[in-house]
This record gives structure tokens, C-alpha cells and sequence, in this order.
């Protein structure tokens, strides 16, 4: 049973960013998709008392956010990633498959999804962007 509803952002509207945000959109999530390639030029993202996106074209985001969903290329990923979380940025940053087919980090409630965690091809995608959002749905689930 699901105890509260979740505010997402999902920062990629590709396929697995697509796809985790179809997936968490319910009555226990709301997601909002900052898609680069359509314009959204995301500058910074950072955490105090939920996470925050600043577009270029927007400015900082009023919005807080629960959980934060990266469905980017390894490298765009880690460099959004590097002031917050160091370590996790220089694993993204390797590109390395993972087991997962996502990088899930509960403590922060921060997810990386994309094809290049499972394989490259476009179901993989897919398949990555469901696994991150089964994965946060899980630690809500929990809460």
C-alpha cells in the first residue's frame, strides 16, 4: 500500500525518460519532464528540502521535488551530478552497464535511467526507465 504521493522530476524525455515518467504517473506520483533536446537548458539542479531543477529558460523551478530522475547520456548525468553526489558521478561517468538495468540511491531519492545502463538498444531504454521507476515506486511502497 502506497502512504503518500510523490512530486518527480524527470530531467530527459527519452525513451527511458519517457518511460519512467509513464510509468510513475498515478495517484501516488506527479512528474514533471524537463526534456533538453526540446529547449529546457538545465543549468543546476540541487537538494534543500527536496530536489530543485533552474532552466536556463525558466530560472529556478518553484517547485520542490521528491525524487529526481537523470534519463541523460553517462556524461550529461555526471556533470549534473558532480557538486551533489562525487562518487556516484565518477560511476555514471564510466558508463557501465549495470545489473539493475538502473542506478537507484534511496538515501536521496536520485535515479539515472537510459539505455546505456542495459545494453544500448531502445527497449533497453525502455526497460531501464521502468526499473528505475518500479524501484522508486518500491521505497514509496516501504515508506
Amino acid at each position: 500500500m502506497i502512504k503518500s504521493h510523490l512530486h518527480v522530476a524527470v530531467i530527459g524525455a527519452s525513451t527511458a525518460g519517457l518511460s519512467c515518467a509513464q510509468h510513475l504517473q498515478s495517484e501516488a506520483c506527479s512528474v514533471a519532464v524537463f526534456d533538453p533536446a526540446q529547449g529546457a537548458t538545465i543549468n543546476d539542479i540541487w537538494h534543500e528540502d527536496g530536489w530543485y531543477v533552474a532552466t536556463r529558460e525558466q530560472g529556478a523551478h518553484a517547485q520542490a521535488y521528491d525524487a529526481l530522475v537523470l534519463a541523460l547520456p553517462a556524461r550529461e548525468a555526471a556533470d549534473l551530478l558532480e557538486p551533489l553526489l562525487p562518487a556516484t558521478a565518477t560511476r555514471v561517468f564510466t558508463g557501465a552497464p549495470s545489473p539493475e538495468l538502473c542506478i537507484w540511491i534511496s538515501a536521496v531519492r536520485v535515479g539515472l535511467c537510459g539505455g546505456w545502463l542495459c545494453g544500448g538498444k531502445e527497449w533497453d531504454a525502455v526497460l531501464s526507465g521502468r526499473a528505475v521507476a518500479a524501484r522508486l515506486l518500491n521505497d514509496l511502497a516501504m515508506a
